[in-house]
């Protein structure tokens, strides 16, 4: 398989994309249905191959699992701040730097499991309680340099989270 491919088996988010309620409602779906989809996925790859990359410099099935936690923390703190705050930098963080970290390697599935169901339930109850026009607060991204709505934030969470997981079954089927 190519590599922009193995990289992005479901291919790149597209930004700048216009949200409609109904897309922000299926995103918000899709997130709340993700953290099942990601158990599902992770029960059926053997544990010893969680230890292999989806692709030549790839993460191993493991760091991607825990990338996914640092990813909707930074999901739901960046959330809580184009609510609370007027158009607020989003803050990047090295997720490559991250990911070479001792609790990216962190074996105990479950507990990163955990920490995503119930971050994530505590996210969609948000997202969920404010009203439709909050969805057009912006947030401005500075390694894309450009201001993004919250609409657009949501879909691309749901977006990534489904990426990751086409990883994982890249790595299962290995």
């Amino acid at each position: 398989m190519e590599q922009e491919k193995l990289r992005y088996p479901t291919g790149r988010f597209k930004y700048g994309e216009k949200y409609t309620e109904s897309d922000t409602s299926h995103a918000i779906k899709r997130i709340s249905e993700f953290p099942e989809k990601l158990r599902q996925t992770i029960s059926q790859i053997p544990k010893e191959k969680l230890n292999l990359t989806y692709r030549d410099e790839g993460w191993t099935g493991l760091q991607v699992i825990n990338h996914l936690g640092d990813v909707y923390i930074n999901a739901y703190m960046r959330t809580k701040w184009v609510l609370t705050e007027d158009r607020p930098t989003l803050k990047p963080y090295d997720e490559n730097g991250c990911s070479r970290l001792p609790d990216s390697f962190y074996g105990e599935i479950d507990i990163t499991l955990g920490v995503l169901d119930n971050l994530i339930k505590r996210w969609i109850f948000l997202l969920r309680a404010i009203p439709s026009t909050a969805f057009s607060r912006e947030i401005y991204h500075p390694e894309l340099q450009l201001f993004m709505r919250l609409d657009e934030v949501v879909a691309t969470y749901a977006w990534h989270g489904y990426h990751h997981i086409a990883h994982l079954e890249i790595i299962k089927n290995k």
